[in-house]
């Protein structure tokens, strides 16, 4: 009886258990499922927390970068070898527009010189004497809708009219400049006006601070000008080049330029004959090596009246430049007739590095690069 007893509470127990499991197994399973979601909620809270703190790292980096590169100061500074011979290849097109006695006239012209720097000299100061030779031209012309002129020194077996001015330089100096490491010009002998030699002002080079300077920093080099008014009287028109050193990206040094006429001007018969030295544009200085590696020059300028009251002149141009190394290969656009090519292709400021073989038209507007 004990025995069969024992046995009936054991069972009775049992059930009893069974039934209180399965009375908490519910509640068992809310609290499981609220401590799930409550650990999802934690991990993404820590998750937004996380990227937030991260976010947060990266805008006090980049403040912090952003003040140093402004408080960053950099000494630009030329640097030529004595028997050293620097290569340049330039892309030169010029699109004017003019009227005259009812009359209107388009012509385009793309010039492509190679010139070449010989560092002759480097004296004890550090000043640099080299002489600048012009190797080779092409030159393309278009008068109106018609293709005019095609010139290429180094094949072309006769010389055009409107070619001699360039043919007559290839293979001698154009002049000889000594310059100080900083770019001042100490001495100088040229046969020729510095804009036809790639330079700005009356030098080849931009002339540099002799301290350190940093990003935003701005100065300014002053040239003068001469042109005949409407009687033939010889005016002087002072100019000035501004400059600003834009930024420094990979130890090269971007520096904008833009001419500001300075003289007040009563005469467009004047005005017509100086546009050619009113530039804006970009260089691109590496630093390490000492040397412009890139230049573009921008002009688009517009005069009324500058002959008769219904004369209209409209200028644009784009030049570029690049340095060639002796462990690059710079590559420059083959040359085609500007005003065919005009209405059917557009180009960047890029084109005199890219394979592409399209002129383009004038109108593009200049982009930095790095």
């Amino acid at each position: 009886m004990v025995s069969k007893s024992k046995s009936v509470c054991i069972s009775l127990l049992t059930a009893s258990l069974a039934v209180s499991l399965f009375l908490i197994s519910p509640s068992l399973q809310a609290q499981e499922s609220k401590y799930e979601t409550t650990t999802a909620s934690r991990k993404a809270d820590s998750s937004e927390m996380s990227t937030e703190k991260k976010q947060a790292i990266q805008d006090q980096i980049s403040k912090f970068t952003k003040r140093q590169t402004k408080s960053q100061k950099y000494l630009l500074k030329y640097k030529m070898k004595k028997g050293e011979t620097i290569r340049w290849k330039h892309d030169h097109r010029i699109l004017n527009k003019s009227r005259h006695a009812g009359t209107s006239e388009k012509t385009s012209t793309r010039t492509q010189p190679e010139y070449s720097w010989k560092v002759k000299n480097v004296d004890s100061l550090g000043n640099m004497r080299f002489e600048i030779s012009l190797d080779r031209v092409q030159v393309f012309s278009n008068i109106g809708e018609s293709f005019e002129t095609h010139y290429d020194s180094e094949s072309s077996k006769e010389i055009p009219d409107s070619c001699h001015v360039y043919a007559e330089r290839v293979g001698r100096p154009s002049a000889t400049y000594t310059i100080s490491p900083t770019g001042q010009v100490v001495a100088s002998k040229s046969n020729y006006r510095a804009n036809d030699l790639g330079g700005i002002g009356d030098a080849p080079v931009i002339a540099f601070s002799d301290k350190p300077i940093s990003v935003g920093y701005k100065w300014a080099v002053e040239d003068t000008l001469d042109a005949r008014d409407e009687y033939g009287i010889m005016t002087q028109v002072n100019i000035r080049v501004q400059y600003k050193l834009e930024k420094v990206v990979d130890g090269k040094a971007y520096i904008a330029f833009k001419t500001d006429i300075l003289t007040p001007l009563s005469s467009e018969k004047v005005r017509s004959q100086i546009l050619t030295h009113l530039i804006k544009g970009i260089a691109v200085f590496d630093i390490n090596r000492g040397t412009f590696v890139k230049r573009e020059f921008r002009w688009d300028e517009k005069v009324q009246g500058y002959n008769t009251p219904d004369s209209f002149l409209h200028y644009q141009a784009q030049r570029e430049e690049v340095r060639v190394f002796a462990d690059e290969v710079a590559e420059t656009t083959p040359a085609k007739p500007i005003a065919k090519v005009a209405k059917k292709e557009t180009t960047s400021s890029s084109s005199i590095n890219s394979s592409s073989n399209k002129t383009g038209n004038l109108l593009q507007p200049m982009k930095s690069k790095k």
